[in-house]
């Protein structure tokens, strides 16, 4: 049986929605094209929209005496594309051993050749729908739009558009050395799974930190593209099946109204509700907006009206106290972080700018439901990973 709640309503994202509102949409800044990512062969069975059927994914090479949360098994069991040409690099490699393959000092193309093959993530697999429908558009997009073909059509071309433009489809294959900075500068993570094995990404939108972007030379760009990468390797790695879908929550802890109308703030939530809502349809379970303040009650009797019945019934608003946390331990199960409790850290609540907001773990023996937990730990050794291979090092946080 349900818990009670403390209240229900909204939308996944109502209070970066809500600044979205405020000023006009802008479009994502375009970005240097480091790949090109369509490097179409004749004999290659490719189009623009991805591949229709399983290739035999090639050797991935790991370091010993690394540490892993099973990302590189997860990777071997995922989808993946490359070229023929690829194709045969890898295959004069897969009789190997993961000795034979370690950065080098040398040229770029011999780098090249001994980082994973099996990293390109097109915008369709195989099992997404689009294998059978005429126009390969995958189902998500038809329920995005309720059935119109034509609608549906447009939207994926525009998504199809966009990847092109910032190279989404080898994201994962390029090296992140802001992935720490990024972390920091946005307060976000993979806290484990729920109850029915549905992804739980935590979100702290108050705790969005400009000053420390300032201090690190990154942009809002840097942080929009750094949630690409997270994204994509939570559905291409963590969980391709195309019909996965997460828990999302988004804790309000020190947020407050004056806030949503810092103009930083207002361009960052626009694009980010944009870039989201865009291309990456169909993927919430359920939303938990916990320790809300009272206006946020406000402002969504105002907009409910605009929210799809299905959306409604999606979205859960509460408040601190001992209903949101019989509510939390629900919704999350084991995965539940302590600091997401009423009474759980009080020093997450007023965390200063320019201030880090959690340390990473170095070993798999520290992780902990939160900011360091496995599914966190993982990708970010996965990230090590691919610095590694292009021999560079995760960027160090410049701190207050």
């Amino acid at each position: 049986m349900m818990p009670p709640l403390a209240a229900q309503s909204s939308s996944a994202g109502l209070l970066l929605v809500l600044t979205a509102l405020l000023t006009d949409c802008l479009n994502l800044a375009s970005a240097n094209k480091v790949h090109d990512v369509y490097r179409i062969s004749p004999s290659a069975v490719h189009s623009r929209r991805g591949w229709h059927n399983r290739r035999n994914l090639p050797f991935l090479s790991s370091s010993a005496g690394s540490s892993f949360v099973g990302w590189e098994e997860l990777v071997l069991n995922t989808r993946g594309g490359s070229t023929v040409e690829e194709e045969t690099t890898a295959s004069e490699v897969g009789e190997g051993t993961s000795d034979d393959i370690v950065p080098s000092d040398e040229t770029v193309d011999e780098t090249e050749e001994s980082q994973p093959r099996n990293l390109t993530f097109t915008a369709t697999s195989p099992d997404d729908g689009s294998a059978e429908d005429p126009d390969g558009i995958p189902s998500r997009w038809f329920d995005m739009k309720k059935g119109d073909r034509e609608e549906a059509n447009e939207a994926f071309e525009t998504h199809l558009a966009w990847r092109e433009e910032f190279n989404v489809d080898t994201m994962l294959e390029r090296p992140h050395p802001k992935f720490d900075v990024c972390k920091q500068m946005a307060p976000h993570y993979f806290a484990g799974r729920d109850p029915h094995n549905n992804i739980i990404f935590v979100q702290r939108p108050a705790h969005v930190d400009f000053e420390l972007m300032r201090m690190n030379n990154a942009t809002i760009e840097d942080l929009l593209l750094h949630y690409v990468y997270v994204i994509q390797y939570c559905w291409n790695i963590m969980e391709p099946a195309p019909d996965a879908i997460m828990t999302n929550v988004l804790d309000m802890r020190g947020s407050s109204f004056r806030q949503m109308s810092n103009s930083e703030y207002i361009e960052f939530g626009k694009r980010f509700v944009s870039m989201m809502s865009a291309n990456y349809p169909g993927r919430s379970y359920k939303t938990l907006i916990i320790n809300a303040p009272t206006w946020i009650n406000v402002l969504y009797k105002i907009f409910k009206p605009m929210l799809r019945e299905s959306t409604r019934q999606k979205i859960i608003i509460l408040k601190a106290g001992e209903e949101q946390d019989t509510a939390l331990k629900f919704y999350l199960g084991d995965a539940l972080p302590d600091d997401l409790l009423s009474a759980g850290d009080s020093k997450k609540d007023k965390k200063d700018m320019g201030t880090r907001y959690y340390v990473p773990v170095e070993e798999e023996e520290q992780c902990t439901p939160g900011p360091n937990s496995e599914v966190e730990f993982g990708m970010r050794e996965f990230c090590k990973q691919q610095l590694a291979l292009y021999n560079e090092t995760m960027i160090e946080v410049n701190t207050i």
